[in-house]
């Protein structure tokens, strides 16, 4: 996987997701050492749900190519 085409992506997704973390968060100086592991977390759930949606359309796209043909 090539990382650099995704590049886009990963910086839109950076700024909007810092952008909501400061606007919407408490005591960040004094949370500083921690809210890495918060970003982590939520980093996390993006993978997984856009992993779920890349399988998905792929079953999708098997299941469609595999009844076109019957």
């Amino acid at each position: 996987m090539e990382k650099n085409c995704y590049q886009e992506i990963i910086d839109e997704v950076s700024k909007k997701l810092a952008d909501k973390i400061f606007s919407e968060e408490k005591n960040l100086a004094q949370r500083a050492t921690l809210i890495d592991r918060d970003i982590a977390d939520i980093v996390q759930d993006i993978g997984l749900k856009t992993c779920k949606q890349v399988l998905e359309k792929t079953r999708d796209q098997i299941t469609e190519k595999k009844n076109k043909k019957d």
